[in-house]
């Protein structure tokens, strides 16, 4: 067994990695109003005119928080001690979801020392036994392991009250402190936070660190921007990828790459991400380590979005994690076919031999044993489209 990193500690909160927005939407006309809680909030989602709940304006493409179209939230965080936890890896970003695998907003949960050291003493290729013992003590203990901060979410309203329900509990069974910041539509929105972490156990070192954080949470309060979302009914189906046609473009790596590629496998996952987005790079290594393990039969490439205008910042971040699989530059053609129908990065899809897609796209992170599922299970679409053809003939 490998030594655990910061994505698996996140994977033990039981929490997904966030979405990150590739683009503003197609709306047109964002009028920012101030609230009867005196916080502004805005009309659409159009990310170059986005403002936080000072009226500043939010930067939806900064790599300093979240932002999310799916979720409604966003935050650009700008206090320094918490941007120096969040880089040291104390400080984890997890997304909140709902019963029905939705995102609905962000949380951050400050992980002390303690809590490293315990997965950390699991020695390499200790057995599963000994892996689920340590389990088993951090569960038992996870309030003196982990300190849930902040948390912004949408609670929504209408036809999603199964999901309104799970969500306003997990907030509610977490936080001591909620402050609503409004209501857009059917949808309220809330701050949610803690101030006691007396119960962890934490060594002399952090101590100022934590008392920083609870000093600072009125400050992240007015880096938050909340907008309405795009509703998932209301997303025209004929916008979404179906297949994609001939192209021909070129790879970081400066060869040439067009449709025959697909050909060369029975299914191919293609990873679309970007340079600047967070969730795209802490993906990055579980990326690495799934190319050089693919199921029979699959391969792998990856689009970067801004890699035409960042090169040699998408070659580093490849080069770090280990990603040897081939990374497109959209052509007008794949612009066309494919990131104009992106709504956020990372996303990714899966193409049979012939570029036709296969199943739903995945919008998010996800680690390597999840992607390797959905590869599995694609192929086996696959195979049940050949065995009915077959049946026809």
């Amino acid at each position: 067994m490998k030594r655990l990193t910061k994505q698996t500690l996140i994977g033990i909160l039981a929490a997904s990695i966030c979405i990150t927005a590739a683009t503003g939407c197609a709306s047109t006309g964002n009028k920012p109003y101030k609230n009867d809680h005196g916080y502004y909030l805005n009309s659409v989602d159009k990310a170059d005119s986005l403002v936080d709940v000072s009226g500043d304006r939010f930067d939806s493409s900064a790599d300093n928080g979240y932002y999310s179209k799916i979720a409604g939230v966003g935050i650009n965080i700008k206090n320094k001690d918490v941007l120096n936890l969040i880089k040291k890896g104390s400080l984890l970003q997890v997304n909140s979801l709902g019963d029905s695998d939705t995102e609905y907003g962000f949380e951050y949960y400050y992980m002390t020392n303690a809590a490293y050291r315990l997965f950390n003493s699991i020695p390499k290729d200790a057995p599963d036994k000994e892996v689920e013992a340590v389990q088993k003590k951090y569960d038992a203990n996870i309030n003196k392991y982990t300190f849930p901060y902040v948390m912004t979410v949408r609670i929504p309203g209408g036809k999603d009250k199964k999901d309104a329900d799970s969500i306003t509990k997990r907030m509610k069974s977490k936080f001591s402190h909620i402050d609503e910041i409004g209501k857009i539509g059917s949808d309220h929105y809330y701050f949610a936070y803690n101030k006691d972490y007396q119960d962890l156990k934490l060594d002399k070192s952090e101590e100022k660190s934590l008392q920083n954080l609870v000093n600072n949470i009125q400050v992240l309060k007015k880096d938050i921007c909340i907008f309405p979302v795009e509703k998932q009914d209301s997303r025209s189906k004929g916008n979404s990828i179906q297949s994609i046609g001939k192209f021909k473009t070129k790879a970081l790596d400066g060869s040439d790459v067009t449709q025959k590629i697909f050909a060369e496998n029975k299914i191919t996952m293609i990873n679309i991400w970007a340079t600047y987005c967070g969730p795209c790079k802490a993906e990055m290594k579980d990326l690495g380590e799934l190319y050089k393990s693919l199921p029979e039969g699959s391969g792998m490439i990856s689009i970067c979005s801004d890699g035409k205008e960042e090169p040699d910042l998408a070659k580093k971040i490849l080069k770090k994690n280990n990603c040897d699989f081939k990374t497109l530059l959209p052509d007008d053609k794949l612009n066309k076919a494919v990131m104009n129908k992106v709504s956020a990065v990372p996303t990714t899809i899966f193409l049979d031999a012939n570029g036709k897609v296969i199943g739903d796209p995945i919008v998010g992170g996800r680690s390597k044993d999840k992607y390797t599922k959905e590869i599995r299970k694609r192929l086996s679409m696959i195979s049940a489209e050949g065995s009915a053809s077959e049946v026809a003939k």
